[in-house]
């Protein structure tokens, strides 16, 4: 007898739905049973993970984050979000790990380059920040992260 897995992933679809619709504790509770019903179940932990970090409880969402991680979970945008819950609180090697492993999963994202390059920044390697901020011009986009980046630049480059 072979035993099927539940796809749970419509159960986590509904919870970013709640999420976006700013209904945290429905959406908690959401993700809180796809794990409970799947205990290894790494898009739960993924996006509950995310969720803590959007309510600024970043013990809980880089439990949830590295859980995910040891599961197998291998998405930029999980990355991403590791690597700013390190960045705001200033553990920058690991800040830079995170979203250097975004980059290479989705080279396409720009706020990682943008993201990474405010660690190298703080780091004080501005050559690097320089780099990473330039990466993002060339990406299209919206007017407004363009002007942010020439911002940022002209920050990073006159320090």
């Amino acid at each position: 007898m072979t035993t099927q897995k539940l796809d749970l992933m419509p159960f986590c679809l509904r919870a970013r739905a709640f999420l976006a619709q700013g209904r945290t504790e429905d959406a908690m509770g959401l993700f809180n049973d796809v794990i409970a019903v799947d205990p290894d179940n790494m898009q739960g932990y993924a996006d509950r993970g995310t969720a803590w970090a959007m309510q600024k409880q970043f013990d809980l969402a880089m439990a949830d984050l590295d859980r995910a991680f040891a599961l197998g979970y291998d998405e930029a945008s999980a990355y991403s979000t590791a690597g700013t819950i390190c960045l705001e609180q200033a553990e920058y090697d690991k800040a830079l790990g995170y979203f250097s492993r975004a980059a290479q999963l989705d080279p396409q994202y720009p706020y990682t380059y943008y993201n990474r390059a405010n660690v190298h920044y703080a780091m004080g390697n501005r050559p690097a920040a320089v780099a990473d901020l330039e990466t993002c011009l060339h990406f299209p986009g919206a007017a407004d992260f363009r002007e942010l980046v020439l911002k940022r630049l002209a920050t990073v480059r006159s320090a």
